[in-house]
Parts: C-alpha cells; sequence; structure tokens
C-alpha cells in the first residue's frame, strides 16, 4: 500500500496514487518536489523528473554534472560513491551479473573506465560487492590468422535486407537467429550476429520486443550465443531524439529503451549489445568476433571497442 502525502489516502499501487493526483490538482513533478526533495550534488537544482523510478534514482541532471561533481572529491569519497551506485542498482534492481559498459553508460553511472581508475579493478570490486561477472578486462583480442582458409565462410542469413560485405567468401542460408554466423560453429561456441541499424534497434526494442525475446529464448535453448550489433556509436543511441533522421519516426524515449536493453542483459547471460561507428565498422566486428575462438563469451565487447582493443 502507499499512502497520498496530501491527504493521507491509501492505494495499491504508484499507478492509483499517480491518478489520484489529479484530484489535488497537482502535476506529478510537483507533488515529487514537495514531498521528495531530490537535488543535483553539483547545482543543487530539482533532479528534472521523468518518471518515479528514475527521479528517485538519479543523483544529477546530467553526465556533465557528474563527471565535474567527481573530480572534486578525494579518492575515498568517490570509491564510496561508486561503490553506492552499484549496490543501489544491486537491491533496488535485483541484478545478478556484474552491470556491463553499455548498462553503465546507458545510467547517470561513470564507465568501466573510471572504476578501473579509481579500484584498480572493476571486476574484483563487482564480485567483492556480491555480483556474478560474465567477464574480465578486454586485452588484445586473436587476430584470428589461422582461419585464413578458404574453408572458413561467413553465413548470411537469406532474409537479411542489407548485408555487409566481407573479405572472406560468404554462403546466403537461412538461419535460426541472427544475421549472421560462422561455418565452424564449433570454433566460436556457436556465435549469432544479429545486425541492426539504429532505427531497427529501437523498433525492435520498442515495438518488436517480445518477438526478440523469443528469438533469445531460442537461443538460449540451443546454447547459442547472439551479439546484437548496432550500426551506430552507443553516445549516438543514447540520444537519439536529438539525430532528425530518427526522432522524427520515434515515439519511444532513449531511456525507454536502455531500459529494456539492460534488462534484456542481465537476463540473457548469452547475449551482448554491441554498437560500433558505422557499417564497415560493422564489417570488420563481424569477421573480427568469428575468427577469434570464443573470446568473445569472456569479454565485453562494448568496453573493449571503446578501449580500441577492438
Amino acid at each position: 500500500m502507499v499512502s497520498c502525502k496530501e491527504c493521507g489516502e491509501e492505494f495499491k499501487n504508484y499507478v492509483d496514487l499517480h491518478r489520484h493526483l489529479r484530484s489535488h490538482k497537482m502535476l506529478l513533478v510537483d507533488y515529487y518536489h514537495k514531498h521528495y526533495p531530490r537535488k543535483d550534488l553539483l547545482t543543487n537544482e530539482f533532479i528534472k523528473f521523468k518518471n518515479r523510478d528514475q527521479y528517485l534514482a538519479d543523483d544529477f541532471n546530467t553526465k556533465t554534472n557528474m563527471k565535474k561533481w567527481l573530480k572534486g572529491l578525494h579518492i575515498d569519497e568517490a570509491q564510496e560513491y561508486c561503490e553506492t551506485i552499484l549496490l543501489r542498482r544491486k537491491e533496488s534492481r535485483g541484478i545478478k551479473y556484474t552491470p556491463s559498459q553499455v548498462e553503465l553508460r546507458s545510467l547517470l553511472s561513470p564507465p568501466i573506465q573510471y572504476y578501473n581508475e579509481i579500484f584498480s579493478d572493476y571486476y574484483d570490486l563487482c564480485k567483492k560487492l556480491g555480483l556474478k561477472n560474465k567477464y574480465h578486462n578486454p586485452t588484445k583480442i586473436i587476430d584470428g590468422r589461422e582461419y585464413d582458409k578458404e574453408k572458413y565462410k561467413i553465413l548470411i542469413d537469406t532474409r537479411e535486407q542489407k548485408p555487409l560485405k566481407f573479405d572472406r567468401e560468404t554462403v546466403s542460408q537461412k538461419l535460426d537467429y541472427g544475421d549472421y554466423a560462422f561455418s565452424h560453429p564449433e570454433h566460436t561456441c556457436n556465435c549469432h550476429i544479429e545486425r541492426k541499424s539504429l532505427a531497427d534497434f529501437i523498433s525492435t526494442m520498442s515495438g518488436g520486443y517480445d518477438r526478440f525475446t523469443n528469438e533469445l529464448e531460442r537461443a538460449k535453448e540451443q546454447s547459442a550465443y547472439l551479439i546484437v550489433l548496432v550500426e551506430e556509436t552507443l553516445s549516438n543511441a543514447l540520444s537519439f531524439k536529438f539525430l532528425p533522421h530518427i526522432s522524427k519516426k520515434i515515439k519511444a524515449s532513449p531511456e525507454f529503451i536502455f531500459h529494456r536493453t539492460r534488462n534484456l542483459i542481465q537476463g540473457y547471460p548469452n547475449t551482448q549489445f554491441l554498437f560500433v561507428d558505422g557499417r564497415r565498422e560493422s564489417s570488420r566486428m563481424v569477421e573480427l568476433i568469428f575468427t577469434s575462438g570464443c573470446a568473445y563469451e569472456k569479454i565485453d565487447l562494448q568496453l573493449a571497442y571503446d578501449n580500441k582493443v577492438l
């Protein structure tokens, strides 16, 4: 049960409470600012209200504010605050796995690089906090020269409408999931790659979410690993509402899209999301991942890409 701070009336859930606020002629933002005042730790301005969960979770209005605030802290204070971010997410969201680079960068949180800078090893910290590590810090990935033989080919799903171009030979073949696979799946731990434009990714995470979840279930049942490769930088994907060619067609918000993305990352340990700079980079990533054996399973691909070791 939740009660209205204005009149004390009780409700079964927050949806009913929020609907009730109309009787007080009160906006949600005004209600939460009045009864749950939260201020940006740098500017002392009210946290911008988008929804209840976001408002109660955020400590800053922008990542720039967060970075400036952290710079002014002693390292011990910065460590304490960053631990709090992870513990808060573990407790409030019930996450089991160490947050990935995509998860952290899509939240008001420092990226993994900052954690490594102040703690030496992000993954050691997360293990101490009771989270399960899927990855370790990436080093230079295998170059794949042993796969430079004619028998090794890239399979392209027959339904792929805009196939990428590769230096090695390709074969058109119907795939159960994903758009690309390797001709010898035993060498890649049955890895499949699904290519998406930014618009495709947004559409999948909104209207196509249930269908895509079913696809992940099928991959999981067949012990396959699915990498979602988006032909756009993560920075642009996180701010797509400012991209005219995207925002005019899409009603969903980046917060909604990446909330669902984070849920899939936590719910399906056989899945990664990787955002890269364009189609040429996408082609390079597909071939590199397939010719690196099963190395992708042990590293956060987005972190490796951001660190330029991919």
